[in-house]
C-alpha cells in the first residue's frame, strides 16, 4: 500500500486493513507498516488501492516481512477457534466458561501466544497459561445497581476486546446512531453477521461508548461487556477462594496447558506444528543447573541458607541503629502491650543478629494534635510539621489495614520523597500475628533502610561492576531508575532514580552518560580505582543508541556488556520426573548462544509455578554462563527479605527505584539508603 501520511506510516493501514477485513468477511487478512497479507487474494479492494501485488512465501531475512507473518498466522489462530468455547483476540484465548465463580467473581482460564519468525525461516509458537478476573454479572446488570463507573476497564466476553467505560448513552441498541449510521442490534445482525449476540438482548438497553487503546471511541451494547477486575482489587475471600485455581502447581499447569495449546494448534490448517519440539534440546538448547552461590555473614559463617546464616553469624556488617516510632493515634490506647511485645521481639532478634536497636518514641509530638488522622490534607500538613521537628532519622510506621493506602501514600511522599527520611511499615493485623520469619524480613528492611549490609556474596562475580536500567510508566511519565551493583560481592553501592524524563522505552544518550559517571565516581570513590568491565541490566528490551555508548566506553577506556533481562517472558519450563510429573527447579537454564531461560526460584505447589525471566546478551565480551550465573548469584541478594528474589537486584532494584520515583516516594540521591526495599 501506498504511504499516505509518513508521520503514520507504522499504522495508518490499520484503518485499511479494518476496512478490508469487513468487505472480506470470510477473509484473514493483517498489516505490518506498508505491506498488507492475507492468505488468499484479497478480492474486495473498495475504495483502497495498492501500489504492487505479489503471490509468495516471505523473505526471511527481511524482518518487516517475518513481522507480517507473524500477525498474519496469529489471526488465524484466533479466527478458526469456536466462538461457543473460546474469545480470541489480541493474542490471548479466553475460555467463555468460568472455571470458577465466588461472589460474583468469574475466574476465566487464559492462554496468551506469541509468534517468532527467525532468519531461518523457522516458525516458532510461545505460549502461558494464566487466568483473568471479571464480573459474573455483564455491564447491563451493573448498571442497574450503579455498580460501575466511567473509566472503570471492561472487556467484550466474546472477543476479549479491552476497553474503558467512557459514556452510557441515551439512545438505546435499537436507535440509529450516528457512529454506525444505523442501530447496535442492525451492525451485529446485517454487517457483523453475528445476530446471536443481539438476538436475545432487550432492544431498550442503552448504547454504551467505550474508549479504545488508540483513543477512539466504540459502541457497544453493555450485555455483551463484563466489568474487568485486577487481582490486587479482589476482595480477601475471593482470594482465598480461588487459589486453587490460580495458584496450580508445575504438573497441574504445564499438563492443562500442553493439552490446550495443542487443540488450539490443531485447528490452524495452514501449518504443521510439531510436539517433539516442545522439547528445548530438539530447538538446539543446552540444559544446564546453576548451583547456588554460598553467602558469607558476620563470624565468617559462610553458607547458602539465609535465616540459618544470620541466626549463627549475624550480619556482615553490623552497627548500631536507632528508629523513630509512629503509630497511629487510635492504636497507641488499644493496642499498646501488644506494641510493646513486639518491640521487645524485634529488639531481641536485633541483637541476635549483631544489630544493636534502640526505638525511639515520639508520640508526644502528634498524638495529642486536635487533628482527623484519617483525612488525607490534615495529615498531609502535619506530616511537614513532624519532618522539621522530630523524625529525621529512620521511622518505624504502624497502622491499621484500613487506613494503610492513605497513609502509605501520604508518609512516602512527604518522609521520602521531600525529606529523605526512610520508613518501613507494618500493620497492627500483621503484628498481633509477627513470628520470627514475619520479625525478620522487618528487621532486614530497617536494616536496608539504615545501610547495613546482611550478606555478601562469598565468590566473587564476573564483572567488577552491575548497573541495572529501568524506565518506569505510570500516570503518563516517564522516568530512568538506576541502582549500581559495585563490586564483586554483590553489594549496593548507590542508588540513585534518573531525573530525567524518558520519551517511551528508550533512555536517552545524554541520560546513559550520566549515569555511566555516576557510577564510576561512585566505584573509584570506594575502591580508589576504576573499573575495568561494567555489565548493563536493562531490564526489558534495549533500544538504546549502543553505537554512541561504545565510544563513551571506548573514550574512558572501560570494557562493557549489554545485557537484556525480560521477566515476562510468556514461556515456561519444567523437567519432566517419572513419579512426580512435571517440576520446577531453582537454577534451571535453557541456553542457546547469545539467549536463556532461567529460573531462579522453586516456590511451593500451593504458591504455584516459577515464571522463567529470559536472559539476552546484545553486546560485550563475557562468555554466556558467566552472565548467567551472574544473574542468577545476584538473584540471592535482595537484601530486604528473607524470600529469595527471582530477579536480579540490578533489574528488580531499577524497577522499583524507578517506580518509587514516579510516585514522588524518593529522593533523588538515596545514596546507600534503600528506601523502596
Amino acid at each position: 500500500m501506498p504511504v499516505r501520511n509518513v508521520f503514520e506510516q507504522h499504522n495508518e493501514n490499520g484503518q485499511a486493513c479494518s476496512a478490508l477485513r469487513r468487505l472480506n468477511k470470510s477473509q484473514v487478512i493483517d498489516f505490518y507498516e506498508q505491506f498488507i497479507a492475507s492468505w488468499e487474494p484479497i478480492k474486495d479492494w473498495g475504495d483502497y488501492t495498492f501500489t504492487n501485488y505479489e503471490c509468495r512465501p516471505i523473505n526471511p531475512s527481511i524482518p518487516t516481512e517475518r513481522e507480517i507473518l507473524e500477525r498474519l498466522i496469529l489471526r488465524r489462530l484466533e479466527s478458526i477457534q469456536p466462538r461457543n468455547e473460546i474469545a480470541a483476540g489480541s493474542r490471548r484465548f479466553t475460555w467463555l466458561k468460568a472455571e470458577k465463580v465466588v461472589q460474583g467473581v468469574s475466574i476465566h482460564r487464559v492462554i496468551q501466544c506469541d509468534v517468532t519468525i527467525n532468519i531461518r525461516g523457522t516458525i516458532t509458537i510461545g505460549f502461558d497459561l494464566h487466568h483473568s478476573f471479571r464480573t459474573n454479572e455483564s455491564i447491563y446488570d451493573l448498571m442497574k445497581s450503579n455498580a460501575i463507573i466511567k473509566g472503570e476497564r471492561v472487556v467484550d466476553k466474546y472477543n476479549n476486546l479491552h476497553y474503558q467505560l467512557e459514556e452510557v448513552s441515551e439512545a438505546t441498541i435499537s436507535d440509529v446512531i450516528p457512529e454506525l449510521n444505523q442501530s447496535v442490534i442492525d451492525y451485529f445482525v446485517k454487517e457483523r453477521k453475528q445476530a446471536w449476540k443481539v438476538e436475545k438482548l432487550d432492544p431498550k438497553m442503552p448504547v454504551v461508548y467505550l474508549k479504545m487503546n488508540n483513543g477512539l471511541r466504540a459502541a457497544y451494547a453493555p450485555a455483551m461487556l463484563q466489568k474487568e477486575l485486577t487481582f490486587e482489587s479482589l476482595p480477601t475471600a475471593v482470594v482465598r477462594q480461588t487459589s486453587d485455581v490460580y495458584k496450580q502447581n508445575a504438573n497441574q499447569k504445564i499438563k492443562i496447558l500442553l493439552e490446550e495449546i495443542q487443540k488450539i494448534l490443531a485447528r490452524n490448517d495452514k501449518l504443521a506444528f510439531s510436539k517433539s519440539k516442545l522439547l528445548v534440546q530438539q530447538n538446539g538448547y543446552n540444559v544446564k543447573q546453576l548451583l547456588n552461590p554460598n553467602l558469607a555473614f558476620g563470624k565468617g559463617i559462610i553458607q547458602s541458607q539465609l535465616k540459618s546464616g544470620l541466626d549463627k553469624g549475624g550480619v556482615v556488617a553490623p552497627q548500631a541503629v536507632s528508629i523513630n516510632l509512629l503509630v497511629y493515634p487510635e492504636l497507641i490506647d488499644t493496642k499498646l502491650d501488644a506494641i510493646t511485645a513486639f518491640n521487645e521481639k524485634l529488639s531481641a532478634l536485633s541483637y541476635k543478629w549483631g544489630v544493636s536497636l534502640s526505638i525511639m518514641k515520639k508520640s508526644g509530638s502528634y498524638r495529642n494534635k486536635t487533628i482527623d488522622f484519617t483525612n488525607p490534607h490534615q495529615f498531609a500538613v502535619l506530616l511537614k510539621e513532624l519532618t522539621k521537628s522530630s523524625f529525621q532519622e529512620l521511622t518505624l510506621v504502624i497502622i491499621t489495614e484500613k487506613i494503610a493506602g492513605m497513609w502509605y501514600d501520604a508518609i512516602k511522599k512527604e518522609f521520602g520523597g521531600n525529606a529523605a527520611v526512610p520508613t518501613q511499615f507494618i500493620t497492627m493485623e500483621t503484628l498481633q500475628k509477627a513470628d520470627d520469619y514475619i520479625i525478620g524480613n522487618l528487621l532486614l528492611g530497617l536494616y536496608s533502610k539504615s545501610g547495613i549490609q546482611p550478606w555478601v556474596l562469598s565468590s566473587s562475580l564476573s564483572s567488577d561492576c552491575f548497573i541495572g536500567l529501568d524506565v518506569s510508566h505510570e500516570g503518563g511519565r516517564h522516568s530512568a531508575g538506576i541502582v549500581q551493583v559495585v563490586g564483586k560481592d554483590g553489594r549496593v553501592l548507590s542508588s540513585r532514580a534518573n531525573t530525567s524524563s524518558e520519551a517511551g522505552e528508550k533512555i536517552r544518550h545524554e541520560t546513559m552518560c550520566q549515569i555511566v559517571y555516576s557510577a564510576l565516581d561512585q566505584y573509584q570513590s570506594h575502591y580508589n580505582e576504576k573499573p575495568r568491565h561494567i555489565t548493563f541490566h536493562r531490564d526489558g528490551f534495549c533500544r538504546e543508541d549502543l553505537n554512541s555508548l561504545d565510544e563513551v566506553m571506548n573514550s574512558l577506556d572501560v570494557e562493557y556488556d549489554m545485557v537484556e533481562i525480560i521477566k515476562k517472558t510468556n514461556r515456561r519450563m519444567a523437567l519432566n520426573v517419572d513419579k512426580q510429573g512435571w517440576e520446577t527447579k531453582s537454577g534451571l537454564c535453557y541456553v542457546k548462544d547469545n539467549l536463556a531461560y532461567l529460573i531462579a526460584t522453586n516456590p511451593h505447589p500451593r504458591v504455584g509455578t516459577a515464571q522463567p525471566i529470559k536472559i539476552v546478551k546484545k553486546k560485550g565480551s563475557l562468555p554466556m554462563e558467566a552472565i548467567i550465573q551472574d544473574i542468577y548469584n545476584l538473584s540471592f541478594m535482595h537484601i530486604g527479605s528473607l524470600l529469595k528474589c527471582r530477579l536480579p537486584i540490578t533489574t528488580h532494584y531499577a524497577d522499583l527505584s524507578s517506580t518509587f520515583f514516579n510516585r514522588q516516594w524518593l529522593p533523588t540521591d538515596s545514596g546507600d539508603t534503600l528506601h523502596f526495599v
